[in-house]
């Protein structure tokens, strides 16, 4: 039976040390936004302090409501506790201080949430982003892949509707928790870059503000042992044996608190290869100025062993670029036709590849303009669909 869906309740994930939480729901309302009309869609965002939207007043065809965590929710005292905790023993509830607020709020959906349906009460999907605890246990602390295990196990068992961004992570799922099946929806994320932003010409600021050179590859990931920043370091060691030095900007947060020691081992990397100057570690930069960098960039870079799915590789559809990309099955799902698609920790075939390209392009300008709108302008259809998708899957 399909529901109607008109007050939804977007529960904000991430923060400064996960910046691919505040996008993922930034792309949502982007992609509400896109299929919304006339403020007849009325999304309530929950967030706290630390987690910053920017430009939610140009979002004009959906009604937004923003709320704060720490203020909305009843307090804990002795009193709401007592209640909680037989509400949860009795009445199968998962977190009722967040179900009875949204009760009271009368959503037609939530989402990203872990949350009980309250008797059929309440409509809410849980999202799990991917199963690295599993494929790389040797890419974060044991606690914290405790952790996620623990988060995940109880979403399969305990949730009516799981949401996945992509029919690989799907599988795993199913496989991993077989009483999910029936349960879970596929919905690949697009990525929202504002219009605006390809306005931008001041490229020489930008270059001149972070020491940049004429021509670079980029890659833009937290530096994580899955985000396979070891082969791109080992590609260019290769092509400066081979006479070629390639600059190479890297944008992310530079320690993981995962892994805090991986950020040295970045460092041993670079040295081992003999690449310390070419390689220009910014971390986390603005997003105008991310974007600017993006543009500028011969090619960007998408090396990881593991995504549920990719915001690099979709970042890059969005604005034409040349998109060298791991071998990885989501990366296949997700981009199945590009022809810089490398074998994922094969060092040689990737340099291989970047010296082909960087040869071919050598006399190109970037941003190349025209292909730049035109991609834009057709990633619009898949801003779209994405929103249609969310759409389709709270009302399901």
């Amino acid at each position: 039976m399909q529901k109607s869906v008109h007050k939804i309740a977007l529960m904000a994930v991430g923060d400064d040390g996960w910046q691919g939480g505040i996008q993922y729901i930034s792309n949502i309302l982007h992609a509400l936004n896109a299929v919304g009309k006339d403020k007849q869609l009325e999304v309530h965002l929950f967030r706290h302090a630390a987690q910053n939207f920017s430009n939610l007043e140009q979002l004009d065809q959906i009604k937004i409501i923003e709320h704060d965590t720490e203020e909305v929710f009843e307090p804990w005292n002795m009193k709401n506790r007592i209640q909680w905790y037989l509400q949860r023993k009795w009445g199968g509830r998962i977190n009722p201080r967040m179900e009875n607020y949204l009760l009271q709020l009368n959503v037609d959906y939530v989402f990203p949430a872990t949350l009980s349906s309250c008797n059929g009460k309440l409509n809410a999907g849980s999202w799990i982003a991917d199963f690295q605890y599993h494929h790389f246990p040797d890419g974060a602390r044991k606690d914290v892949n405790a952790d996620a295990e623990r988060v995940i196990s109880n979403i399969a068992h305990h949730t009516d509707k799981i949401v996945l961004s992509s029919h690989f992570c799907e599988e795993d799922c199913v496989r991993l928790f077989p009483n999910t099946k029936g349960k879970t929806h596929v919905m690949p994320f697009a990525v929202a870059i504002e219009e605006k932003s390809l306005e931008f010409r001041d490229f020489n600021r930008i270059r001149q503000q972070y020491e940049l050179p004429e021509k670079f590859l980029l890659v833009a990931n937290l530096f994580a042992p899955t985000k396979n920043h070891q082969t791109i370091f080992n590609a260019l060691g290769i092509l400066k044996k081979r006479g070629l030095e390639i600059p190479l900007i890297c944008t992310g947060n530079i320690v993981d608190y995962r892994n805090e020691a991986y950020a040295n081992e970045v460092l041993q990397m670079l040295t081992k290869n003999r690449i310390r100057s070419q390689v220009y570690l910014l971390g986390l930069v603005p997003r105008a100025d991310q974007l600017a960098m993006f543009r500028m960039a011969t090619a960007m870079l998408q090396p990881s062993l593991n995504e549920g799915w990719s915001t690099s590789v979709e970042e890059a559809k969005c604005l034409g670029k040349h998109l060298f990309v791991s071998d990885i099955p989501v990366h296949k799902e997700q981009c199945s036709d590009n022809s810089l698609m490398f074998k994922a920790t094969d060092a040689e075939d990737l340099a291989t590849k970047i010296e082909k390209l960087w040869h071919e392009t050598a006399s190109v300008s970037f941003p190349d303009l025209e292909t730049e709108r035109k991609a834009f302008t057709m990633y619009k259809e898949k801003i779209k669909a994405f929103g249609q998708r969310f759409l389709e899957i709270a009302s399901s």
